[in-house]
């Protein structure tokens, strides 16, 4: 990896601007804990660029134009084509936000979503359908406090989950799909969550019987990956709220970069088909690679990670020379 890429995430966000009250980033829900290695299937630069913003807290600015000032190694073409990439592959998206005040004014805001952890598009499209509040959890009522579920009569069988009412109905719907009750009880936790966070039945159904492959040769490891990589993020309407009192009324995804959204054209990942072409254009003319040192409104951070660590540590060896005699 250069080390140009790397100035970026090694240094720390603490004097990157925050965007106006209502907008800018936003913690994606359901993120697995930060790791060394969360974004090494990147390319260098999408990689530095998202470990920044990784630790940038929530309300900062994520333009690319923020972010190509902030980061000197990358200009805006630069920033703008790595914000394209890491949207392309699940870590950000653009949302328009329609809030009602308490005093009765409306507003909208836009919020950018980061997720450490990648996402495809159908999990996306899950979250604003959650944010917006179109897929209300449906579950019966909890026990009340101090009572427990009736115990079943002795040799009596206790009813059956809607969970796994799911699973076992799935060989119904699709042959190739026929589980044994082991194989319901041991995948029953997982569809449980799944209509917890507020998806129904048929559209568990339609998600695990949909794009199967021509063979099945174990339907129960098939569906427990299948449960555990498309699980729909949890509702989360704290995270959307900046003033005490407002309500999330409308939601709709937008492109990153320009201010369409899904409801005047077609998004493809997050993005528009417009801005991505001006980005093709800019990387078929070479506009978004490193800022060359002329250019660079202030010299890079680490030059040479490497070569300075080796001076740090050589500084620490260096022999010291006695004082000289004083003269008589």
């Amino acid at each position: 990896m250069a080390t140009a890429n790397l100035s970026a995430a090694l240094r720390a966000p603490a004097a990157h601007p925050m965007a106006k009250a209502g907008y800018g980033k936003r913690h994606a829900p359901d993120q697995s804990p930060p790791r060394a290695d969360d974004f090494a299937g990147l390319e260098p630069r999408e990689a530095a660029i998202a470990a920044y913003v990784d630790r940038l807290p929530e309300g900062a600015a994520i333009g690319y134009k923020v972010l190509a000032e902030e980061l000197p190694d990358y200009g805006q073409q630069a920033c703008r084509s790595a914000l394209d990439l890491l949207t392309r592959s699940g870590h950000l998206r653009r949302v328009k936000v329609q809030v009602a005040l308490p005093d009765g004014q409306m507003r909208w805001v836009t919020r950018t979503y980061f997720s450490r952890t990648a996402r495809d598009a159908d999990w996306w499209a899950a979250h604003v359908r959650f944010v917006r509040g179109m897929d209300a959890p449906g579950q019966p009522s909890a026990p009340a406090a101090g009572k427990t579920p009736e115990e079943p009569e002795p040799g009596a069988r206790a009813p059956r989950s809607e969970a796994y009412a799911v699973l076992a109905g799935l060989g119904r719907r699709e042959p190739r799909l026929q589980l044994s009750e082991g194989d319901c009880v041991e995948l029953e936790h997982l569809v449980g969550e799944w209509l917890a966070r507020g998806v129904g039945r048929e559209q568990i159904t339609q998600a695990l019987t949909s794009g199967l492959p021509a063979s099945v040769h174990s339907a129960g490891p098939l569906l427990r990956k299948r449960l555990e990589t498309k699980m729909p993020p949890s509702p989360a309407p704290q995270l959307e709220k900046d003033h005490p009192g407002e309500q999330i009324v409308g939601i709709v995804m937008m492109c990153l970069f320009c201010d369409e959204d899904e409801t005047t054209t077609t998004l493809d990942h997050g993005v528009c088909r417009d801005c991505h072409a001006e980005i093709a254009r800019d990387e078929a003319m070479g506009l978004t690679g490193d800022v060359p040192d002329t250019f660079r409104a202030r010299p890079r951070a680490e030059v040479d990670v490497a070569a300075r660590m080796a001076e740090l540590r050589s500084a620490t060896v260096r022999p010291v020379l006695p004082a000289p005699r004083p003269r008589r």
